[in-house]
């Protein structure tokens, strides 16, 4: 049987509660392991299941993924918790994104109360709509879209891209929204060969800042 240090116990609660306060959000597990010191995640998660089975804070999954619940009275309301969960390829697809950052809260009267998470554009492939690399895209998660959607499309269970859910010749395929071509063909165009699914439908783009060069 693990056992468990009491002070870290107390030191974890301690961090979480102030980390709450201070930043009207959860921190997430991984900013609990570096901030405390834990040696991996599967020791953060330890010891917070002991928390929750000792009543002293609560968990609930968004997305999927476990998170700690933010107390009432810190929780704004008309607001729904969503994960930062790493870049998606603006471009060429990369791999699936699960790495998770941090937890906001998204106002519902903006982005209304579906699941979502937010994601790093990366690569050029969606200028055409005004997807910029560094931009961040607020995708709500679902398994169909409409064509003409702009979608994150996973590939083969392992790779991810944003593109437009298009059709052509009677088959599915995933849109670019930049011109760029080579020996006639348009450069950023996917057109599966394998599996794939709809991950999530991007609804919202929040730009980067643009700093002014003096």
């Amino acid at each position: 049987m693990k056992v468990i240090d009491e002070s870290k116990m107390s030191e974890t609660l301690q961090f979480i509660q102030d980390y709450q306060t201070r930043e009207g959000k959860t921190p997430t597990y991984r900013v609990i392991m570096d901030s405390c010191h834990f040696s991996s995640l599967a020791v953060v998660s330890r010891y917070i299941g002991h928390l929750k089975k000792r009543n002293l804070i609560k968990t609930e999954n968004n997305g999927g993924w476990k998170q700690i619940a933010l107390p009432d009275f810190i929780k704004k309301k008309g607001s729904h918790n969503t994960f930062i969960v790493g870049a998606v390829r603006c471009g060429q697809p990369s791999e699936a994104i699960e790495d998770i950052e941090a937890c906001v809260a998204l106002p519902d009267e903006i982005f209304g109360s579906a699941e979502h998470v937010i994601l790093h554009a990366k690569g050029p492939s969606m200028i055409n709509r005004g997807i910029f690399d560094g931009d961040l895209l607020v995708v709500r998660l679902s398994s169909v879209a409409d064509y003409g959607q702009t979608i994150i499309a996973i590939l083969d269970d392992q790779e991810a891209t944003c593109k437009i859910y298009a059709r052509k010749n009677n088959k599915d395929y995933l849109k670019a929204a930049n011109d760029e071509t080579e020996n006639g063909k348009r450069v950023y165009d996917v057109y599966p060969t394998g599996n794939w699914t709809i991950y999530g439908i991007v609804e919202f783009v929040i730009h980067k800042p643009v700093r002014d060069v003096l």
